[in-house]
Order: structure tokens, then C-alpha cells, then sequence
């Protein structure tokens, strides 16, 4: 005779709510105020909700792989279509997960913090998701994993590039306003 076999649950898990996902890799809003107000159909803000900031994280995204790709050249000239073929997994990394990182979403900054910092803040989420993402498309464009360096390097130079240009535009909207 068989063993009998009896599956017990080893967790428990009760009903999920809404917006279940962290804050930090999704942020879906109901209006305009960017606040999610329990509304049925949340907005997902995507660069064309914002197409300066789209063109200054492209710039910035292509002066990334315009550095690494000169400082690998011992004359220091530059291949364009090189620079763009480089570029093209982050940028398109980038702009594809805006819509869930929430980096085209309104700035808020009613909890005190300062322009600054909530730039960085906001920069990083889209960072954590969309560079990764990048890496993994580079990948697949070139046929082979890169280097552990080459994935230090990106990962930290890309958040600084980013952060650094998200601030600078802020900061010359704001002086427009």
C-alpha cells in the first residue's frame, strides 16, 4: 500500500492589498499630486509626461558610455555609432521601466527634504531596476557577460551621471519658474 502523502502550508499568507509591491520599485498615482488616493485606474507616468527630463537621462546615459568608451581608446577618439551601440541597452532599459519606477512621476518634496535629495532619491529607484535591466540587455546585444569591473563601473558611474544631471535640471527649472 502507498504512503500517504498530506501537504501542509508552511506560511500563511493573508489578503494582499492594493499597492503590495514596495514604494521603492513602483509608484502609481490616482491624479495629478502624484498621491495614490485609492482610485480604480492609477496613472503611470512615462517619458512622455516629461520629454526635457527624458532628453537630459538620454544625454546623460550617452555621456556615460561616451567616457567609458574613450578611456578604452589609447588615441582618445571616439566611434559614434560605438558610443550609441553601448548606450542603447541602458537607455532603452531606462525609459522602458519608467512607467513602473515612477522617475517621470511630478516631484514631490512635501516631506522636507530638499530638491537635491529627493532627485537622488528618485533617481535611484529607476537606477535599481532599469541599470541591471541594462546590463542584462548588454548582454544579450553582445553575446557574452562583461567583466565584474565593467559592472562595478556602470552601475556605479551611471547612478552619479544620473543623479548629477536630474539635479542640475531641476535646479535651472526651478530657476525658470
Amino acid at each position: 500500500m502507498p504512503a500517504r502523502i498530506t501537504l501542509k502550508p508552511i506560511l500563511k499568507v493573508g489578503p494582499v492589498k492594493r499597492y503590495s509591491l514596495p514604494k521603492i520599485l513602483l509608484h502609481l498615482s490616482d491624479d495629478d499630486s502624484g498621491h495614490a488616493n485609492g482610485n480604480v485606474s492609477p496613472k503611470l507616468y512615462t517619458p512622455i509626461d516629461r520629454p526635457p527630463l527624458a532628453i537630459v537621462d538620454t544625454i546623460g546615459l550617452i555621456i556615460f558610455a561616451l567616457v567609458g568608451k574613450s578611456s578604452h581608446n589609447s588615441d582618445g577618439l571616439v566611434d559614434l555609432v560605438g558610443v550609441l551601440f553601448t548606450a542603447f541597452p541602458f537607455v532603452t532599459a531606462w525609459l522602458a521601466t519608467s512607467s513602473i519606477t515612477g522617475v517621470y512621476s511630478p516631484d514631490e518634496r512635501g516631506d522636507g527634504t530638499n530638491m537635491a535629495t529627493s532627485t537622488v532619491i528618485k533617481v535611484a529607484k529607476g537606477w535599481a531596476v532599469a541599470i541591471p535591466l541594462g546590463i542584462m540587455l548588454r548582454v544579450l546585444l553582445k553575446g557574452y557577460a562583461p567583466p565584474l569591473s565593467f559592472v562595478v563601473v556602470t552601475l556605479i558611474s551611471t547612478l552619479v551621471i544620473l543623479a548629477v544631471t536630474r539635479v542640475l535640471f531641476n535646479v535651472v527649472e526651478n530657476v525658470r519658474k
